[in-house]
């Protein structure tokens, strides 16, 4: 397990679990755990595992008190083509439908899904809160475990942490 802690511009790796807020990375089960205190988190597991998808990607909305957090949206890489998957909760607020339009948008203009963190930084100012991007490779689909796992926070439209464990 991996811990980082939050500051005012970025997050930093902690070598044990510290007191709230933290985030928690287990890079063999590809489970984000946000600590926001005793008993207050957000688990954040990713996308169904897709064994046509070469990279999926599961866009996640957290609150920066790191209490509550709800799914925004999929990305699925398939070769070059990219497909989104919408995951909002039905009652989620219409800021959310907003940034997952413009986050289309701004997907539609990319050609290489490498450029999937840009997109998010351009509508990291729409929403309130950390804008969380959990990748995950698989070598042999849903029954194995993760090859590859990387955890983006982009906040305030700015990349304030990036992790990777794994091989690509």
């Amino acid at each position: 397990m991996s811990y980082y802690v939050p500051h005012q511009d970025a997050w930093t790796e902690a070598s044990s679990p510290p007191e709230p807020p933290y985030l928690d990375v287990d890079a063999e089960t590809a489970t984000l755990h946000f600590v926001g205190g005793p008993d207050a988190s957000v688990d954040v597991t990713g996308a169904p595992v897709d064994p046509s998808a070469d990279t999926i990607h599961t866009v996640t909305v957290v609150d920066p008190s790191l209490r509550v957090g709800a799914p925004l949206c999929a990305l699925y890489v398939r070769g070059t083509t990219l497909d989104v998957e919408d995951r909002r909760a039905p009652d989620a607020p219409p800021a959310q439908a907003d940034a997952l339009d413009q986050l289309r948008s701004a997907l539609d203009e990319i050609l290489v899904p490498v450029y999937i963190d840009d997109a998010l930084e351009e509508i990291g100012d729409t929403l309130d809160g950390l804008l969380v991007l959990h990748t995950v490779q698989h070598d042999d689909g849903r029954a194995a475990p993760p090859t590859y796992v990387r955890v983006a926070i982009i906040q305030d439209g700015d990349l304030v942490l990036e992790t990777e464990h794994g091989a690509l």
